[in-house]
């Protein structure tokens, strides 16, 4: 039963990729700081002291600029307290002007491996698409929407639920999922390009 799950929370992280924000709160103080920092710069004549912040994600081309290879690893908390590592392969294809992503993911876990191919079409901000996972043949649907940072998704498949954020950030995404009626607690991700 532990390598299904472990394909589960692999098979997420194909969907570009998204957690349901528990705190909406610190998200909306980081945009104000994010602003704020920007603000003097500008009264400065255009000096910046840090790396210039990523633009928002296009709603209207969201997936642009997510094509090639990604790779990252993290953390994937069991309902029990476990904690496994795991390291993730991704290549994104990206069609229709960046309105329609491909994704081909493979995960390895000291609980298994796990391959997955994914479609994920954009439309004014929606999320729509599926997921398929070959080793142990489990497939579901996803909605989402697109967000200034990324991308806020839901899947569904079976009896499983879980909810993603993902927030690109120039060369790197940040992966958060919260999983229900699962014996995983949640999964923490970075996937950088290249």
């Amino acid at each position: 039963m532990k390598p299904a799950h472990i394909a589960f929370a692999a098979i997420l992280l194909c969907c570009t990729p998204a957690i349901a924000q528990d705190d909406p709160a610190p998200a909306a103080e980081t945009d104000t700081a994010i602003e704020s920092s920007d603000e003097p710069n500008a009264e400065q004549g255009g000096s910046a002291k840090e790396e210039p912040r990523p633009a928002p994600v296009q709603k209207d081309a969201p997936f642009k600029e997510l094509a090639g290879r990604w790779v990252g690893e993290g953390r994937i908390g069991m309902s029990e307290g476990k904690v496994e590592s795991v390291k993730c392969r991704a290549t994104y294809f990206v069609e229709g002007a960046g309105k329609e992503l491909r994704q081909n993911i493979r995960c390895a876990s000291s609980g298994g491996k796990v391959e997955v191919k994914s479609n994920v079409i954009a439309n004014q901000g929606r999320l729509t698409g599926t997921w398929n996972e070959l080793v142990y043949n489990l497939g579901g649907d996803l909605k989402g929407e697109v967000t200034q940072r990324g991308f806020r998704i839901s899947v569904k498949g079976g009896d499983l639920t879980a909810n993603m954020d993902v927030i690109v950030m120039n060369d790197r995404q940040i992966v958060e999922i919260q999983f229900f009626n699962s014996s995983l607690r949640g999964l923490t991700l970075i996937l950088k390009k290249g």
